[in-house]
């Protein structure tokens, strides 16, 4: 599959803003079934300063700074990558370990120090009370890992309702596990907790997914939003990942941007401005599959 993503951000100050600092992780990146065709950006008001750089995680991101009053600030990110179909959906479920080995082996020197990261708790990412007896109803005893994460996949979709509006970014994992809503962040960083509760090394995903418009219904530009999904290490197969918004196994319709730890360590557009009043931000995404 080959899709055309546009992702617009605008932010509208009520009071002139004299200098702001932002870093972007909205830009795709090559891996062994995602090809990167095109990356183009712009940026109004031009920057005084812009540079792409790499990450710790291997993520591109941009930097850029406005050293100038302005009361409006639009990035417009425009891609075009190609999606081959991962190679884990050709996996059979039950044939890979069982999730106890898999917990042993990650402890071995036979581990890269690397996943280490991936086990522990992190700023979106804590143990909370009950976590572990939700995510063992999935992960029995001797089950095998990728059969457990299909069960458990299934049960965050159907025991959550996606909410909008219903979060934010300072919303505690406590919250959505008590009142079961949220968006795909939240759903992300509540299995991320459930796997690393148990000891599993998973990371959280952030890009994009192709929405189809109901049965005759015309496709509307902006309809689609950066979504977020997580990632499971399972020996002999690698970062195998799963989305638990629209209970998944991720295939050839979603786009990657960037991985992390959780959403702290690669939000789509975050910055510094100085100004003397508040702001306003509107986004338009749209995933679009080019024939």
């Amino acid at each position: 599959m080959k899709y055309r993503i546009t992702h617009i951000t605008r932010y509208e100050y009520q009071l002139p803003a004299s200098l702001c600092h932002n870093l972007v992780y909205q830009v795709p990146v090559n891996h062994s079934f995602q090809e990167v065709e095109k990356v183009h950006y712009h940026i109004q008001p031009e920057p005084h300063f812009l540079v792409t750089r790499e990450d710790f995680f291997n993520n591109k991101f941009i930097y850029f700074s406005i050293e100038e009053f302005h009361q409006r600030l639009t990035v417009e990110i425009k891609s075009e990558v190609k999606i081959a179909e991962p190679v884990w959906l050709n996996t059979i479920p039950k044939n890979t370990m069982p999730w106890e080995n898999v917990v042993t082996w990650l402890r071995s020197s036979e581990a890269e120090n690397d996943l280490r990261q991936f086990y522990l708790e992190s700023d979106h990412v804590v143990f909370i009370p009950g976590i572990r007896e939700y995510v063992l109803e999935s992960f029995t005893p001797g089950r095998p890992i990728m059969e457990a994460m299909l069960h458990l996949n299934s049960r965050i979709f159907n025991d959550f309702d996606f909410t909008p509006g219903f979060t934010d970014v300072s919303t505690k994992l406590e919250e959505v596990f008590l009142h079961r809503k949220g968006v795909c962040q939240d759903f992300a960083h509540f299995s991320l907790a459930c796997l690393r509760s148990i000891g599993l090394a998973a990371r959280y995903v952030s890009g994009y997914i192709e929405t189809l418009p109901p049965p005759g219904k015309p496709k509307l530009f902006g309809s689609d939003a950066s979504h977020a999904w997580i990632a499971l290490y399972i020996p002999n197969l690698g970062w195998t990942e799963f989305d638990a918004t629209n209970n998944l196994l991720v295939n050839d319709r979603h786009v990657r941007t960037a991985i992390g730890r959780d959403f702290a360590d690669i939000v789509p557009l975050k910055g510094i401005v100085y100004s003397g009043a508040g702001q306003r931000m509107y986004v338009n995404v749209d995933v679009s599959r080019v024939e």
